[in-house]
């Protein structure tokens, strides 16, 4: 089954969660044991499942604390990449060594650059957040001082609705007293008494 063009750099470099420069790195540096860049040329190549499975075992390798040269071995020991000399002896992948520390140093600057931004953000969201939940406490004492306001005014209110109630209820009381001794004083009064006053 023929391998097929199925990625970019772009894609393949988010998909394994490196820069697309590291990927650029290995692609150069493992070139032995990925196919030909192709018409595109190396800046627009597309990579085949061979050459995706080839590279994500690149990563594990390196992930695993293998230098390239013991990656290097380990993807000829699977049969990827070996090709003979003339005098029929295995060719050797060199690596740079220069290039492969600045390419691990870059992965590694890039990814506390992200680790830091990532730690800045959620700072900020904190410090947003306390700044609502300081605002909301503000607002909750404005609200429970007003409450409490308003509680103390209908006490008030409620005291001075159950003064008028009882002087009410004690000038009703007077009337009723009044109008009852009056009723007893005209029923003991005789039947000349009443008829001629007194």
């Amino acid at each position: 089954m023929p391998d097929t063009a199925i990625k970019s750099q772009a894609d393949l470099a988010a998909e394994l969660g490196i820069s697309a420069q590291t990927l650029k790195n290995w692609t150069r540096d493992f070139a032995p044991f990925l196919s030909p860049p192709g018409a595109l040329g190396e800046a627009n190549r597309r990579f085949t499942d061979d050459d995706v499975f080839v590279i994500k075992r690149i990563k594990d390798h390196l992930a695993s604390g293998l230098t390239f040269e013991e990656t290097a071995e380990e993807l000829r020991a699977d049969g990827y990449g070996v090709e003979t000399n003339g005098d029929g002896s295995h060719g050797a992948m060199m690596v740079p060594n220069a290039q492969q520390g600045f390419g691990v140093m870059t992965d590694t600057l890039r990814v506390m650059i992200e680790n830091q931004q990532t730690v800045q953000n959620s700072l900020q969201v904190n410090r947003n957040l306390l700044g609502v939940i300081i605002q909301d406490n503000f607002n909750l004492k404005e609200e429970n001082a007003k409450l409490r306001e308003r509680m103390l005014k209908l006490e008030q209110e409620l005291g001075e609705m159950k003064k008028r109630d009882q002087e009410y209820r004690l000038t009703v009381e007077q009337r009723l007293m009044r109008a009852e001794n009056a009723l007893r004083a005209e029923a003991n009064k005789t039947v000349w008494q009443k008829l001629f006053g007194g």
